[in-house]
């Protein structure tokens, strides 16, 4: 059943890929991207605000990693694991940032184990699903796009019965596995601070919107910012299939169909998911270099010895 999911989750994210391939055959223009990413540059307040917001949104979420964590950790090396995990999501074909996060924060903590770090960061990228299905659902009924809605409620129940069926399988071939994180988990939010975690996720995804936002009105594009943030949800969850280096091809092809129907011209939507993107590329590759250059020895020592069984568990 887990080969098939994952067979499954290929064959869409190479879909995308295809439909990537034709919006780019039919639509990419280097001359009018580059006359849109300098005039982006030279928009003044919305690069900035979009840097902002979206550095903003990564901190607030490493305050929550920081919350959900039931021991004493200091908040830099949250914020640091976060970037380092941005990194490499943006260099590598899969998600394997959140494995190299979680070793990370267990190098740098001692008094962190190994299975309390890689706890918190499925249960926050459980948290990020949630939030960012939640406001893609309530996006849909609020929009009233009738279309996308019933679209949609097959591929939602899919997914519903995949993650039964997912949890039914740990639970029988690795019962003790997850016995232990629940109990981790368990205790995690039975403190009072766990109430804070829903919400700053919330305004985490809610600061990101900002840069399609920006990037949209810095071309000349309008629509609502309720729907800038139900694009970028939508976007950044259909990066679960993603396949290349960043989602490169899922994220535009996604962006461009979400925003092409919201009425938005399929060049001008195609343009806006290029530069959004890109902007996110250049911000993981300027924090990821910052990291390497700050302590590039101690980086490859820990997570070389956290990936050999050397940090307790």
């Amino acid at each position: 059943m887990a080969r098939n999911k994952s067979l499954l989750f290929k064959i869409v994210g190479m879909i995308l890929v295809i439909i990537f391939a034709i919006f780019s055959f039919r639509y990419f223009h280097i001359g009018t991207l580059i006359d849109e990413s300098i005039h982006f540059w030279r928009s003044g307040f919305l690069f900035w605000g979009a840097a902002f917001t979206y550095l903003l949104a990564f901190l607030i979420r490493a305050l929550a990693w920081k919350i959900y964590i039931p021991k004493q950790v200091k908040y830099l090396n949250c914020v640091q694991a976060i970037f380092l995990s941005l990194f490499i999501n943006h260099i590598t074909p899969v998600k394997a940032g959140d494995f190299f996060r979680a070793g990370f924060l267990a190098a740098k903590e001692q008094e962190l184990t190994g299975d309390e770090s890689a706890n918190s960061v499925i249960f926050m990228r459980f948290l990020d699903i949630v939030t960012l299905a939640s406001i893609t659902g309530a996006g849909l009924l609020i929009l009233g796009k009738d279309l996308v809605f019933n679209l949609s409620l097959p591929l939602l129940a899919a997914f519903a019965i995949l993650a039964v069926i997912g949890i039914m399988l740990l639970n029988r071939f690795f019962s003790g596995f997850v016995q232990k994180h629940l109990i981790m988990l368990k205790d995690a939010l039975s403190q009072k601070r766990s109430l804070y975690l829903f919400p700053l996720v919330i305004i985490s995804w809610v600061l990101e919107s900002f840069v399609i936002w920006n990037v949209a009105k810095s071309m000349g594009i309008s629509f609502s910012f309720i729907e800038g943030l139900w694009v970028n949800s939508l976007t950044v969850g259909g990066q679960v299939f993603q396949i290349t280096p960043g989602g490169i091809s899922t994220y535009e092809s996604v962006m461009t169909s979400a925003l092409a129907i919201l009425g938005i011209g399929t060049r001008e939507a195609y343009t806006a998911s290029i530069l959004s993107h890109g902007f996110k590329f250049v911000f993981s590759y300027f924090t990821g270099l910052l990291l390497l250059i700050s302590s590039p020895a101690y980086f490859r020592r820990e997570l070389r010895n956290f990936r050999s069984g050397r940090k307790k568990d």
